[in-house]
């Protein structure tokens, strides 16, 4: 997020307050900030306020239990030996499919990774068609064609129309809001929650010479909706009785 601030303000005496830059700090601070649940903070403790809930406490849990997933998880990529964001689901034309190889040059002790057609390795260099294809650019490319997924206003209502289906209560406004906002954040969220969320759209991916082919698993989307949306407060409030 570099280069991004806060709101600059004018105090009632005329001074200018410039936006402070927006890092993992401050980012930490609002999403710990527990003025949104209607509460605030006295000495060194939250207390009931008068000013209403801004946002559910269902969405505030939902929210710190990925913050403490991370942590784990976070802990546990720095050990991992490499990620590779589309292991076992990208395949050739020729439906075999791609292995994730790596090499780390001694010289600078930089890592590559690439995604390699297993004809090649079984076969001879170029059975496939394909060539050794970078890991990084292959990623991107599928994250390119999945984020604009959840930015076409056509096809998120035809998930819509389907996820309405599996459970009645979603809420059209809110969905569209929540499937949008995912793409907005997209870059501030951890590898593995990146990852998640491509396991749990994409069942395939083709790759040709000349094409990249993305195969949506059947209701995938309409299970991401369900998991970004909120729950209902009533229902929270019968859980919680």
């Amino acid at each position: 997020m570099e280069g991004v601030t806060s709101k600059a303000w004018t105090t009632q005496d005329g001074k200018v307050r410039e936006g402070r830059t927006i890092d993992k700090g401050m980012i930490y601070k609002l999403l710990n900030n527990r003025t949104y649940l209607g509460e605030l903070r006295h000495k060194e403790q939250w207390v009931p306020a008068a000013h209403p809930l801004i946002i559910e406490h269902a969405l505030w849990d939902s929210v710190h239990a990925i913050l403490a997933t991370n942590c784990r998880v976070r802990g546990n990529a720095t050990r991992a030996v490499v990620p590779f964001l589309l292991k076992g689901i990208v395949f050739g034309h020729d439906g075999r499919a791609l292995s994730p190889w790596h090499t780390t040059k001694k010289s600078n002790g930089r890592r590559y990774r690439y995604y390699i057609p297993m004809r090649d390795t079984k076969e001879h260099a170029g059975a496939s068609g394909l060539p050794r294809l970078p890991a990084a650019e292959l990623e991107a490319a599928v994250l390119e064609q999945l984020r604009g997924i959840l930015r076409a206003p056509d096809l998120l209502g035809d998930v819509l129309s389907q996820a309405s289906k599996l459970d009645p209560t979603l809420d059209e406004a809110k969905v569209t809001v929540a499937m949008t906002r995912l793409d907005a954040i997209w870059d501030q969220l951890f590898p593995a929650e990146q990852t998640r969320i491509v396991r749990l759209l994409v069942e395939k991916v083709i790759v040709s010479p000349t094409d990249l082919e993305l195969r949506l698993r059947a209701n995938g989307i309409e299970r991401l909706v369900q998991d970004l949306r909120p729950e209902p407060a009533e229902r929270r409030q019968e859980a919680l009785a």
